[in-house]
């Protein structure tokens, strides 16, 4: 008996070893990162935390393969499990790697004709998708450096205009298991280079999935409930209210931040409309001071076609972008009462992007209705409606309370939320934003609410301007109530309408102003053209055909002239048409880029008075009418007219009589040349109801 215990016992021990050194091996396994040579006296070195040293240094102007970072296999399969969608807090999408690599101890140079080319290669199986930090980014005005798959360039290239003084920078997600880094530079750029690249985050859930498909408390209904904001009202099931918000749509994005947290929110305008490229999103989102260089908004991700609400289609994939982005923020303000946090991008919003500012009431009025947009599980842009009021509540309370911090969906009509789409904006039945996305239980298939911190309880929030919006969204101190939106995409192109006056000999310059509603990044060129309409081309006029004109980068006006032809004889007022077109693919609207070049006649004749010889009005409503006058007058009086009758200088007629009849009014009309009178005849009738009302026993 006694034997037979020590040998169990001594099983039990041998057991026990092996099991604890298969461990340390399995545990030395996944820390390890191989950086690879692609030479004959290959190299390995093992990552133990968060630095990676180099075992050989490449010479600056030697030529060899590419180096390889190969991070270990991970399982995503358990980091969902771990990592639930859960609404009220940001979702998870990515898990952080430190590292610590740069182009002065890693990778691949080679030079050639003066020009230095620098690669790296990142591969890290079973990801779902890769994003970058680099915690030092500086690059010299000549360089670039690339994102790319499988020789593919997968975003746009990042340069000098990306330097912050944060020193960061974070790239957008790609949907792809290894990258490859490529700096390209002139040689003599080189020793000015800081790139410090400290953080590799490998994504364990797309942003681009099936919506719905891992519900908040409950499974997805067959087809899904979510509204794609690219429907058409008859698509979308909500009918023309759909139309009213698309500029809204344009207002919202998602964002990553340290490479690993996702959440929603909305571009925001400022009271001054000068574009600052705020953006507002959930206090519990996380964003802080040390963090906030590390966010990466991305616009436009949403659907290409409607998938309709209720289909199998629905509840699919999507195929949205992730190709417009901005990366780094400052944080501006956050107040946790109204979980509110406002940051302002680091960088301008690119007008290609088409980004709208949404517009905002701090009133504190019950919305009569509410519109969300948001980022459900972070996957494409969609919409939600409850027309019902909303109702002011403290948090995740249903009880109503005046002076709440929240508002409170009670249940919506059309569409719902889901983890992810925290931090996203809701509108009322004006356009304006009221409130973002604290959290709450609705989800499809079920009637639970929602709550929205207020807009107006972030007004003044903790009574610091870093702990409030008024400072940052309205720093002129105007009391604005409510401001309306504006678009950050084209430029409005404004020509507006001159005149001269002709002359007797000689020419004279018209001069016409092109005017932008915001500056561009890049010298913008604009052609113009004349028409003809009452002045002609040649006599009256020089004509001009696709003349260039340009605003140089950061300007918002330019101006250039028409020469006009003097002459003696005695005509009408004469004009001729502007045109405005844009050279290149510039980001402009040009709908208000024509105008009208108005040649003021200075020789005149007698004018004459056409009429009219009759008007007809009636009691107690408005008699506006214009006098028609040949020869070009200068001057409008009344000589005889009915009482409160008036005339302006340019011969308008206006007047509210009071009692039925038959009235005569004389108008002079004159210039240098003379004056003619002429009798204008107003017959009056009585107005039958307003006589009925005013009678004894009347309605």
């Amino acid at each position: 008996m006694e034997r037979r215990s020590v040998r169990w016992v001594g099983a039990a021990l041998l057991l026990v070893v092996t099991a604890f050194i298969l461990f340390l091996q399995e545990r030395k396994s996944l820390a390890s990162v191989v950086y690879e040579s692609a030479t004959k006296d290959k190299k390995q070195i093992r990552y133990q935390g968060a630095r990676l040293n180099a075992a050989q240094k490449t010479e600056s102007n030697r030529s060899r393969s590419e180096s390889i970072l190969r991070l270990p296999n991970f399982d995503s399969d358990r980091l969902l499990r771990e990592n639930p969608l859960r609404k009220g807090h940001p979702l998870r999408f990515a898990k952080r790697l430190p590292v610590n690599i740069n182009p002065g101890e890693h990778g691949e140079w080679k030079v050639r004709d003066g020009k230095a080319q620098w690669s790296f290669r990142i591969e890290a199986p079973g990801a779902v998708n890769l994003n970058l930090g680099f915690s030092r980014f500086f690059l010299p005005e000549n360089a670039r450096l690339e994102l790319r798959v499988g020789g593919q360039l997968m975003v746009r290239p990042f340069t000098a205009r990306d330097n912050e003084s944060h020193g960061e920078l974070w790239t957008p997600v790609v949907a792809a298991s290894e990258i490859d880094l490529r700096l390209e530079l002139p040689n003599d750029e080189r020793g000015r280079v800081e790139l410090e690249l400290t953080s590799v985050n490998r994504g364990f859930r797309a942003l681009s999935f099936a919506a719905g498909a891992r519900k908040i408390g409950n499974e997805a209904p067959e087809g899904d409930c979510h509204i794609d904001v690219v429907c058409s009202a008859a698509e979308s099931g909500v009918g023309p209210a759909i139309d009213q918000y698309r500029d809204q749509i344009r207002a919202a994005g998602a964002y990553t931040l340290n490479g690993e947290d996702t959440c929603s929110g909305s571009a925001v305008n400022n009271a001054r409309g000068d574009r600052i490229p705020y953006f507002i999103t959930a206090d519990h989102c996380g964003v802080t001071s040390s963090n906030a260089p590390s966010m990466v908004v991305y616009w436009n991700h949403e659907n290409s076609s409607c998938r309709t609400p209720g289909s199998v289609q629905n509840g699919g994939d999507g195929n949205g972008p992730l190709s417009d982005f901005n990366s780094g923020a400052i944080l501006r303000a956050s107040y946790t009462a109204a979980d509110m946090t406002l940051v302002e991008l680091d960088d301008p919003i690119d007008p290609e992007h088409g980004v709208y500012l949404a517009g905002w009431s701090r009133t504190g009025e019950i919305p009569e209705m509410a519109v969300g947009i948001h980022f459900p599980a972070t996957s494409e842009k969609r919409i939600s409606f409850d027309f019902d009021a909303l109702r002011s509540t403290r948090d995740y309370s249903s009880v109503s309370s005046p002076d709440g911090t929240h508002w409170m969906i009670i249940d919506w009509d059309h569409g719902t939320t889901e983890g992810g789409s925290s931090g996203s904006p809701i509108y009322d039945q004006n356009g304006h934003m009221v409130g973002q996305l604290s959290g709450g239980d609705a989800a499809c298939g079920n009637d639970d609410a929602d709550w929205y911190g207020k807009f107006s309880e972030g007004w003044e929030g903790g009574g610091s301007s870093g702990s409030r919006l008024r400072d940052w969204l309205d720093p002129d101190g105007t009391g604005a109530l409510t401001v309306d939106g504006i678009s950050l995409g084209e430029a409005e192109v404004v020509l507006s309408d001159v005149e001269v006056v002709e002359g007797d000999s000689g020419t004279r310059n018209l001069q016409f102003t092109i005017s932008l509603s915001q500056a561009l990044e890049e010298r913008t060129t604009f052609l113009f053209s004349t028409e003809d309409d009452t002045a002609l081309a040649g006599s009256d006029y020089a004509a001009a055909s696709d003349v260039a004109v340009s605003i140089p980068a950061g300007r918002l006006s330019a101006t250039f002239s028409i020469s006009i032809n003097g002459d003696a004889e005695a005509e009408e007022n004469e004009r001729f048409r502007v045109v405005l077109s844009s050279q290149g693919d510039a980001p402009v609207n040009l709908s208000s880029g024509q105008a009208w070049g108005i040649i003021r006649n200075d020789d005149f004749i007698v004018p004459v008075l056409e009429g009219p010889l009759v008007v007809r009005g009636t009691v107690g409503e408005d008699v506006n009418v214009a006098v028609v006058v040949r020869n070009t007058p200068t001057g409008f009086t009344l000589t005889q007219a009915p009482s409160g009758m008036q005339i302006d200088g340019q011969g308008l007629i206006s007047w509210l009589p009071s009692v039925a009849g038959d009235y005569v009014a004389r108008v002079r009309v004159a210039n240098e040349a003379g004056s003619d009178v002429g009798v204008v005849r107003f017959l009056i009738t009585p107005n039958t109801l307003a006589q009925a009302v005013d009678s004894p026993g009347g309605l």
